[in-house]
């Protein structure tokens, strides 16, 4: 995965190599103090800019959601129909703009309009939170036509959060992908660059990603797993 694509590959690196040294020393560590721990060497150690979510989805794997009070994070595993993530992974496109950016500027611009007490960018953090609930719902009670929708309203909002999330190319791709018959979509990360996602029902599909590589990126398959860290040892 290319750097700057706002998968959270950093993250998950860091996560890679907690779990050999836990593997090859025979460390006492559950999933998660390995989280807290790949969070505590990127954000603190190394002063990059960001959140938690990153090291534990890498952590934990499958669909969860995760709450966040403070320094306690709770991560709780969803329940979803096996069929309904199949659906889902048909009409999720996984769009690469070919395009990088640096996560931590962007990121620190938001955590500057929060210290300044910016209404707009507050208010749109507010937004996603509810987003995040409304997203939730349509998982548990397997309500596809909801994804859509939820990721357009998630996308208006995360752009009012700071400068940089979006610019004219990706408003360019974001349009492109609606006017071909996608009903939402979002940029992955902190944004600025990277990888977007579009929801888009299945008559709908190829269009959509044909009208996606036009603009010369690249649609990436993917799949869905449950599992997150798991490390073997060679003996």
């Amino acid at each position: 995965v290319p750097t700057g694509s706002g998968l959270g590959t950093s993250s998950t690196l860091v996560v890679s190599i907690l779990g050999a040294f836990v593997e090859w020393l025979g460390l006492p560590l559950g999933e998660y103090d390995i989280a807290q721990l790949a969070y505590d060497i990127e954000r603190v150690d190394l002063k990059m800019a960001g959140g938690k979510q990153d090291q534990y989805a890498a952590t934990f794997g499958g669909v969860n959601f995760m709450e966040f009070f403070g320094d306690r994070v709770v991560v709780n595993p969803l329940r979803i129909k096996k069929s309904f993530l199949n659906e889902i992974a048909f009409d999720l496109i996984l769009y690469y703009t070919k395009t990088s950016r640096e996560s931590a500027k962007i990121i620190e611009k938001q955590i500057e309009n929060v210290k300044k007490s910016d209404s707009k960018p507050i208010e749109a953090m507010h937004a996603l939170k509810r987003h995040a609930f409304d997203m939730k719902k349509a998982f548990i009670k397997s309500e596809v036509d909801q994804i859509g929708t939820v990721l357009h309203e998630s996308w208006l909002n995360k752009k009012q959060m700071a400068a940089g999330i979006s610019n004219e190319v990706i408003d360019n791709i974001y349009q492109t992908a609606i006017d071909a018959g996608a009903i939402g979509g979002k940029i992955s990360g902190a944004g600025g660059g990277g990888f977007m996602m579009f929801f888009a029902e299945k008559a709908n599909r190829y269009s959509v990603v044909k009208a996606l590589e036009n603009l010369g990126g690249e649609v990436k398959n993917y799949e869905f797993t449950n599992s997150g860290l798991f490390t073997w040892t060679l003996k």
